[in-house]
């Protein structure tokens, strides 16, 4: 699957990447609203 991503991207000119709260929080990066989130901080 990587090898086909790969040559996907390789023929692309543009990309479109979306992200969600879920995403962001997973991978460690805070989000504005929980309790120790940057609005509270």
């Amino acid at each position: 699957m990587v090898p086909a991503l790969e040559a996907i991207l390789a023929k692309s000119k543009n990309l479109v990447f979306f992200g969600g709260a879920g995403v962001s929080t997973e991978s460690g990066i805070p989000d504005f609203r929980s309790v120790d989130g940057l609005y509270h901080q």
